[in-house]
């Protein structure tokens, strides 16, 4: 059996030592029984916490499945060394959305809250996809029929709900709104405040109480500093993106590309 004390000595916060040991409590199950365990729709971040830890046991195997290649959240199938996986052992599915709205009329967070207010937590549930007329929402696929006999209407709404396939997934193309700015430096609160358009002071104490993630991450500093590329996450706000950090300008400030996605 697996040491889970000595695999997560080295994690020092409590919310990633919990994931951990919720992720190995799956192995452990995967070695006991001999059979294929699935943990719940993980982010970026929590899976990556992962994975050193699973390349770490023996006997084990996993995958990493999201229902699509660039799937944001993603559940880890793990199963013992001697065993193959085919498509049925797949626990998570899609399901179609339809009805009369277009893409403006509903975002991604008018699905999630009408799938979370049906009593669902948000693990269970992974990536959503939004489009004219249909939304995909990736979930369990013992959830199926709960989400199809029960979901009616998505804001005002009403919607038909049926089972769907990977490779029939709409393809969402994402809008954002462009920000070019310069700014003093490449603080969080910084950026954060030119992306959002709200002050400096106003982010750093959304930060300082822990609504801010960076790459699927939780920071709390206002002072962290970002690099090219970070994706920049608040609750209830939405998400921006650090795309490009060009040169200086004479006074000493960077000029830098935002995108905030709509």
């Amino acid at each position: 059996m697996i040491n889970k004390e000595v695999l997560i000595k080295h994690i020092k916060k409590h919310e990633e030592r919990q994931l951990i040991m919720k992720t190995l409590n799956k192995v452990e199950s995967v070695l006991k029984s001999h059979t294929i365990r699935c943990t719940d729709f993980y982010d970026p971040y929590q899976i990556s916490l992962c994975i050193p830890i699973l390349e770490n046991i023996m006997d084990i195997k996993y995958v990493i499945e999201g229902g699509y290649e660039k799937a944001e959240r993603k559940v880890i199938i793990i199963y013992p060394e001697y065993m193959s996986l085919d498509e049925k052992n797949c626990p998570i599915s899609a399901i179609k959305i339809s009805g009369k709205f277009q893409e403006e009329d509903l975002t991604h967070r008018d699905f999630l809250g009408a799938i979370l207010g049906l009593g669902l937590k948000r693990e269970k549930i992974g990536d959503i996809l939004v489009g004219d007329r249909q939304a995909n929402i990736i979930a369990f696929k013992e959830l199926n029929d709960f989400i199809r006999l029960n979901l009616e209407k998505i804001s005002k709404y009403k919607v038909t709900v049926e089972e769907s396939s990977f490779h029939d997934l709409i393809k969402v193309q994402e809008d954002f709104k462009l920000v070019y700015t310069t700014v003093a430096s490449l603080r969080l609160d910084t950026i954060a405040g030119a992306g959002f358009g709200e002050s400096r002071n106003a982010i750093a104490r959304l930060i300082s109480n822990d609504r801010a993630k960076v790459n699927f991450k939780p920071v709390n500093q206002p002072s962290y500093i970002l690099n090219e590329g970070d994706i920049i996450s608040f609750k209830g706000k939405g998400r921006i993106i650090l795309d490009t950090i060009g040169n200086k300008t004479k006074k000493d400030r960077y000029k830098v590309l935002i995108k905030r996605m709509i």
